[in-house]
């Protein structure tokens, strides 16, 4: 379920002047908040929940202006504004650039672009789903492992295993008529891709 966007703020470490970051976050898709300059590592933006909430995903939508999502990115979260600790998430951006994360709580999100481009950075809209506070747990699974599974728009699917646990734990994976067992160092997580035939 998307967090309502009631008392939230935008911010960013650039803006063009007729782009701010307000515009990424108004329910207006032909609207968007952009750079004002190509894409250089270090480049941020950042969304102020307004209050502390609990969530599991972050959209980021570039598609009026297809080129110009984040090459490569980085999520931080923070109740504070000020410590923002390890990203919870990395990976390369696309046009829809659909983030999985491991379940959190917080007010801030801020999304830390890691590479070059000449492309002005753009966000059309950005969306927040929260979480439905279930973790998964089956024969096999050690507590603490928390699943999500997503179908990416060209069929791949995405199986993301996040041990929010301080210790090693391990999780089974089916794999044909094998179970494969995995182990997964604490505050790791490991995404499993199966393409379609």
């Amino acid at each position: 379920m998307a967090l309502p966007r009631d008392g939230w703020q935008a911010s960013a470490s650039a803006s063009s002047s007729d782009d701010p970051p307000s515009k990424a976050i108004d329910d207006d898709a032909n609207t968007r908040w952009s750079l004002g300059h190509g894409m250089q590592p270090g480049d941020w933006f950042q969304v102020d929940l307004g209050s502390t909430q609990t969530f599991d995903q972050l959209v980021l939508d570039t598609s009026a202006s297809s080129g110009d999502f984040v090459r490569q990115y980085e999520v931080y979260a923070s109740d504070d504004d000020t410590s923002w600790g390890k990203p919870i998430a990395t990976g390369p951006g696309s046009t829809v650039s659909r983030i999985l994360l491991p379940t959190t709580t917080a007010r801030y999100i801020r999304v830390v672009n890691k590479a070059s481009s000449g492309s002005w950075w753009s966000i059309h809209d950005v969306s927040v789903f929260a979480s439905d506070g279930k973790s998964t747990s089956s024969p096999g699974t050690s507590a603490g492992i928390q699943r999500k599974n997503a179908t990416l728009p060209d069929g791949t699917k995405l199986q993301v295993t996040y041990n929010s646990g301080s210790g090693a734990a391990t999780f089974d994976v089916p794999w044909g008529g094998t179970t494969y067992s995995y182990r997964l160092p604490g505050g790791a997580a490991a995404i499993i891709t199966t393409h379609g035939a």
